[in-house]
């Protein structure tokens, strides 16, 4: 990712911790399908590396970035950039944090 994009979705994130929802969607829709799509990538992969590793300790500490990944990749799905196969997968990581944290809460 270069600097330039790693900005920008520094920019995305900063808009999404904020609930500034309307602002971040626009961004978004201006942008070019590529960008999004790399940056959708790079934040999913992440998580599901974190994910994959178990190290759910660090989903949790980082939920808002967790949070942020998942409304991106539905965004992808939503406008087609992701399909909807790769998004299925996608969620269910999601879903399984969603559960893990949900778990910790209730016990």
């Amino acid at each position: 990712m270069t600097e330039e994009v790693n900005n920008f979705n520094t920019d995305l994130k900063d808009l999404f911790v904020n609930n500034k929802f309307d602002e971040l969607t626009e961004q978004l829709a201006k942008s070019e399908v590529a960008i999004i799509e790399e940056i959708i990538m790079h934040n999913y992969s992440i998580i599901k590396k974190y994910y994959e590793e178990e190290k759910f300790n660090l989903l949790v500490q980082y939920m808002r970035f967790v949070a942020y990944s998942s409304f991106l990749c539905e965004y992808g799905a939503k406008n087609s950039i992701i399909p909807s196969e790769e998004f299925d997968a996608m969620n269910l990581i999601f879903m399984n944090i969603h559960e893990y944290v949900t778990q910790i809460r209730n016990s």
